[in-house]
């Protein structure tokens, strides 16, 4: 197995982890699926069922940079436990208020907010875990085969969770999202890895701030918040397109994110193509276009099958953007002392874009339509891609 993708798997801390990461994915998805069902079952406002996907992204701006800084300074297990905490309680709660009828627009947004604040405390330190359960030399294959198994929940999770759905309703969908964190939770509490020593703490100095803005830095941070302002299009109105206008059971509704998932699955087949670093460019335009396309075809959907070819090409296209942006980030952070931070850097402009555009695309939408909304976006993301494209041919001819 050394030689192989799944060599990382040699190593049992890796190994517990990924199968803890695993069942925790699986729960997210089976509850994003639960709670945008519930949010259109309490309003056909696109601009408010918009709001749902705001309201998760919206922490992530706020609050993964400080929990990349105290990711960086001192006991990160303390702070993921907290995190993971956070997510169990939101998600138990969801399930009470909704096993008695009280679950509200407000409450489901308020539970979705704090839910999202323990993503983001969680985001910045659990980047960094990854790179230190296995040896250097195996860090690039335990990044890869951890997407590989978040690519499987996303082709399962959706699809279990429209079952529970249809089978017991959106409570247990919740109580199951919150069982689901209990094996990081476990995890977390034996983690070997130690405190950081108050010793051997570092400051964060100019030196720092003058890397966060400096011009490479600030191009890359400006292309990340475009791209997924125009991407969160199909996050904040695939729930409209799909529960309201093509008026689907929860178990093809579910599936719709299940395909999306299995877009990116199948896209892994290709990623040592994609994710070469020479090509990182040439790849990000064609995951641009890509995903463009996959949003066309929501957009003008008028029956199931074809909402699930345009769910399979955007995930295609997103699970590239997604992996090759972060691995850019991962890039600029890794001659810098300061790696969670510098995620968290990451983390919040993407969300940034994500949170802004939902809200955006919630408000073009009441404005005009679902699927002119999702026609303005995919245009707008393929002119990123053909620019991106032609600057990189005029680089090559330097």
């Amino acid at each position: 197995m050394r030689g192989s993708v799944l060599s990382p798997f040699r190593y049992s801390s890796y190994t517990i982890f990924w199968s803890c990461a695993f069942i925790s994915n699986l729960g997210t998805w089976i509850r994003d699926v639960a709670s945008s069902w519930v949010m259109t079952h309490l309003s056909t406002s696109p601009l408010t069922i918009a709001l749902l996907s705001f309201s998760s992204s919206l922490p992530i701006v706020l609050f993964s940079i400080p929990a990349g800084y105290w990711s960086d300074r001192g006991d990160r297990r303390k702070i993921l436990l907290l995190a993971q905490g956070l997510m169990v309680f939101a998600a138990f709660v969801l399930g009470l208020l909704a096993s008695l009828q009280a679950l509200d627009e407000v409450a489901l947004l308020l539970l979705c907010f704090l839910m999202g604040v323990g993503v983001a405390l969680n985001g910045p330190a659990y980047q960094t875990v990854l790179s230190e359960l296995v040896p250097p030399f195996e860090q690039q294959k335990a990044v890869l085969v951890y997407y590989m198994g978040l690519n499987i929940t996303r082709v399962v999770g959706p699809a279990v969770g429209g079952f529970i759905l249809g089978l017991s309703g959106a409570a247990n969908a919740f109580y199951i999202n919150a069982a689901c964190f209990l094996g990081l939770i476990f995890y977390y509490w034996r983690w070997p890895l130690p405190s950081l020593p108050q010793a051997e703490q570092k400051s964060f100095t100019s030196r720092d701030l003058n890397f966060l803005f400096a011009n490479h830095t600030l191009k890359l941070w400006g292309e990340i918040f475009l791209v997924s302002f125009c991407a969160s299009c199909l996050w904040a109105l695939y729930p409209v397109r799909g529960r309201l206008e093509l008026h689907l059971e929860s178990l093809q509704y579910g599936s719709l994110l299940g395909f999306l998932g299995l877009g990116a699955f199948l896209s892994v087949l290709f990623a040592g193509k994609f994710m070469q670093p020479q090509r990182t460019k040439e790849s990000l335009s064609f995951a641009y276009v890509i995903f463009a396309a996959g949003q066309l075809f929501l957009a003008m959907a008028e029956t199931y099958v074809v909402a699930c070819i345009g769910m399979i090409l955007a995930g295609t296209g997103w699970i590239v953007l997604a992996t090759l942006m972060n691995m850019s980030s991962r890039q600029l952070t890794s001659s810098n002392h300061f790696k969670a931070t510098q995620l968290g850097v990451f983390l919040s402009v993407f969300y940034l874009g994500m949170s802004l555009g939902s809200v955006s695309w919630g408000a073009i939408a009441k404005l005009l339509s679902t699927s002119q909304a999702l026609m303005i976006s995919s245009g707008l993301l393929i002119l990123v891609g053909i620019f991106k494209r032609k600057y990189r041919d005029k680089e090559s001819h330097i």
